[in-house]
């Protein structure tokens, strides 16, 4: 009896567990980037064109003549940034940003980083109301918060007037008192976000260490100082970056304060841009004024990343 040779085919190798533990490993690495994808795409969508539109329009003449004219604008080059660059008013107005924000972004970290202090030592009935009241304090939108320190400092029926015992006082007719009525704006907005974090972030102190050093006499400054500080300066310095990012860019709580009509003493970096393409109708200088402003911040940006490198780095 003849029988014929199987037909059946072996049974596939299977691969082996290096090629399997590389294979899935190589997912896991490619994971993060599709995950980060959407979002991604989504920020150069929103962000992307704008930022291109106004980096073009910073190298163009554009005015009102362009806007009704056939042919376009004009390429200007770097006429605009000369132009900036050569304008006092430009660098007056760069200077009191910057010390506005030097302020506003102060004394925001020194009022939220001293409530949080104070947090840890109040019963937790009063630290759960005191946290109520911050969240709550968040949560009003800057208009109306700004709305509500315009009435408290208004001239004729101002709470603050009466309760300062002043007559009729116009907190807007020097700008040094005007300007910080819209600090303690800001500063108000800020501290409810830097004093809840900041206390959550001083529960990663570990206790035994600032009971140690009261054992050993010190006093509460000194265990702030060698204690406390260690641990909170990487959550400090990321909170602060932040802070200088948000007041540097400033703009709603003037231009309410000044009822739209904010003088050139009042002029920040934003309201500058603003004034000069709406009132001058010079889109190119207020988009090159724009483009200096991103810039300035890129440099916020790389120490506020560095931070943040730091902060995933560390065991």
């Amino acid at each position: 009896m003849l029988t014929t040779p199987s037909t059946t085919t072996p049974p596939r190798a299977r691969p082996a567990p290096a090629a399997r533990a590389r294979g899935r490993r190589q997912r896991r690495d490619h994971a993060p980037y599709l995950l980060l994808a959407p979002s991604v795409l989504m920020l150069i969508a929103v962000l992307g064109f704008p930022l291109g539109r106004v980096l073009v329009l910073s190298v163009q003449h554009w005015g009102v003549r362009q806007i009704f004219s056939p042919d376009g604008p004009a390429f200007a080059g770097l006429d605009n940034y000369a132009t900036l660059l050569g304008d006092p008013e430009f660098w007056t107005v760069l200077v009191r940003t910057v010390v506005l924000t030097a302020a506003m972004a102060g004394l925001s970290m020194a009022a939220g980083t001293g409530i949080a202090l104070l947090m840890r030592r109040v019963p937790p009935w009063c630290r759960r109301t005191v946290t109520f009241a911050l969240v709550l304090a968040w949560a009003v939108p800057s208009f109306v918060s700004t709305e509500i320190f315009a009435w408290m400092t208004d001239y004729n029926a101002g709470i603050v007037n009466r309760a300062l015992g002043m007559q009729a006082h116009n907190w807007y007719a020097d700008p040094v008192q005007g300007l910080a009525v819209a600090t303690a704006v800001v500063v108000w907005g800020a501290v409810p976000l830097i004093g809840v974090t900041v206390y959550a972030g001083l529960g990663q102190v570990p206790a035994e260490l600032e009971e140690a050093a009261r054992l050993d006499g010190a006093q509460a400054r000194q265990v702030f100082r060698y204690v406390t500080l260690p641990v909170l300066r990487p959550l400090l310095a990321l909170l602060a970056t932040l802070s200088v990012i948000w007041d540097f860019q400033v703009f709603n709580q003037i231009w309410i304060l000044r009822q739209g009509a904010p003088g050139p003493d009042y002029f920040t970096l934003g309201i500058y841009a603003y004034v000069k393409a709406y009132a001058g109708h010079d889109y190119g200088l207020a988009s090159a004024s724009a483009v200096l402003t991103v810039l300035l911040l890129l440099v916020v940006m790389v120490v506020y990343l560095r931070q943040i490198a730091r902060i995933g780095d560390a065991p």
